[in-house]
């Protein structure tokens, strides 16, 4: 049999493609979490939250949704969903752990121009230049932080502490990809589950809109990298571990 799946989907990484492929390979017992029932319900529990306190009220919600498909034994979870150690080693400490990373600079930049074509909002600044200076900024830069260790560089007292338990998670996990390398992910998974993966593209960006990595200019990418910062050490980090393919 397959082993018992958990694939942490980081935004704007490839996951969309790849965990629904493995979802597919456990078309009997599988499951994502909705994102907008977990919204529906945050909407009624937390009316008034926004920005980071809205996703992280919304992350505790989907904690509760994750930790019931764990408890159910579903065989393959593939979701937009952070770490959970307590979960993980209470109620299944031998399901095995896949994510798919990438460049954090590439990462930050994709997430920004796929809110900008799918989420349009007005009071979202209308440059890149502008963005760099908002709180959403900070959140993009440090989206690994958030789903390795539960918090935002600017909602931690210690960002050293939250660094290192991130860290500390990412050595739980079974495969970490990095979408450069897609090749050596898919047989790493293949070679995981045991089962065969179809070849599967979604959410794929259109190639007419702005904010390659490539075109960004210089002055823009150094504060770029300064934001992500946390996720530019965590990637690091990841690619130094045996489970990196």
């Amino acid at each position: 049999m397959a082993p018992r799946l958990l694939y942490i989907h980081a935004p704007k990484c490839g996951g969309t493609s790849f965990g629904s492929a493995v979802r597919l390979a456990y078309c009997n017992s599988q499951a994502t979490i909705d994102l907008k029932t977990s919204g529906r319900i945050r909407e009624a529990m937390y009316p008034e939250a926004s920005g980071a306190e809205k996703v992280l009220r919304e992350q505790e919600i989907r904690k509760v949704m994750l930790g019931e498909l764990l408890a159910r034994g579903v065989q393959c979870v593939s979701a937009h969903v952070l770490y959970h150690r307590d979960l993980h080693e209470t109620l299944d400490p031998d399901r095995k752990l896949v994510t798919l990373l990438r460049d954090p600079v590439a990462r930050f930049l994709s997430h920004y121009a796929y809110v900008q074509r799918t989420h349009p909002n007005k009071d979202r600044p209308d440059t890149l230049a502008e963005f760099l200076d908002s709180e959403m900024a900070q959140r993009y830069g440090s989206i690994y932080l958030l789903f390795f260790a539960g918090t935002y560089q600017h909602t931690t007292n210690d960002l050293s502490a939250a660094l290192q338990k991130a860290q500390d998670n990412l050595t739980k996990f079974d495969l970490i990809g990095d979408l450069s390398r897609t090749g050596e992910f898919r047989a790493g998974l293949k070679s995981l589950i045991g089962r065969p993966l179809i070849t599967w593209e979604r959410n794929k960006r259109p190639d007419q809109k702005p904010s390659r990595n490539r075109d960004v200019p210089e002055e823009l990418r150094a504060r770029i990298e300064e934001i992500c910062a946390p996720d530019i050490s965590l990637f690091r980090h990841a690619k130094s571990l045996p489970a990196y393919a």
